[in-house]
């Protein structure tokens, strides 16, 4: 499935919002799949809060390795009806062969498909990041406002909450180092080896939320 590809992004690319709710918010709930075989995580749930300011988002998961450092990270299509074929994966991050192969660059890393990132505004911003729980659960919460940057590795954050496809990808670090500890819950590749495809790091689970509109 061209879904599993798009993890990829994330070692290719140099690696509580509170208060009452209003009645055009919208409200997501979708399911939360593994990244190895996209088959569905039980019992757990990822839910987005659309509102005309940003973007709220809550994920509550399981089958995550015990102690392990992971981090959530907002993957954002802005204008996602120029995905290719009407879906917004792999072909609209990187230049691919025509067997949808990767390509490879010299030094390892991946080659951007610029034209695609332009017209679609495609976006890579930091959620949240915990150690898991000993039973392999945990719970991520980011809020994005449009607009902020503040978190990006990539892109111009996020232009109109309703309009954007937005998927949430966890990003496993290893064991906690302490030495590096706040850089593993803060970044994506601390704990990870900078060649490609950042071993022993690797992302296990995403969750996508298409437009509301």
């Amino acid at each position: 499935m061209k879904t599993l590809a798009i993890a990829l992004l994330f070692t290719a690319l140099t690696i509580g919002l509170s208060g009452a709710s209003s009645a055009g918010d919208v409200k997501q709930t979708t399911t939360m799949h593994r990244l190895k075989d996209f088959s569905i995580v039980e019992n757990a749930k990822a839910e987005l809060t659309r509102m005309d300011h940003g973007v709220y988002m809550n994920v509550q998961t399981n089958d995550l390795a015990a102690g392990h450092v992971v981090t959530m990270w907002f993957l954002v299509f802005n204008n996602p009806e120029f995905c290719s074929g009407g879906e917004c994966n792999a072909d609209d991050v990187f230049n691919l062969n025509a067997d949808r192969s990767f390509i490879f660059n010299a030094d390892g890393s991946l080659p951007m498909n610029t034209d695609a990132w332009e017209t679609i505004k495609l976006s890579l911003l930091r959620a949240d990041g915990v150690i898991v729980d000993s039973d392999g659960t945990a719970e991520f919460r980011g809020h994005l406002p449009i607009g902020d940057t503040s978190e990006a590795v990539a892109g111009p954050g996020l232009l109109d909450a309703m309009k954007a496809e937005i998927h949430a990808v966890l990003r496993d670090h290893m064991k906690p180092k302490p030495e590096m500890l706040s850089a593993m819950l803060n970044s994506m590749n601390a704990g990870c080896s900078e060649i490609f495809p950042g071993d022993p790091c690797f992302d296990p689970q995403i969750a996508v939320f298409k437009p509301a509109n």
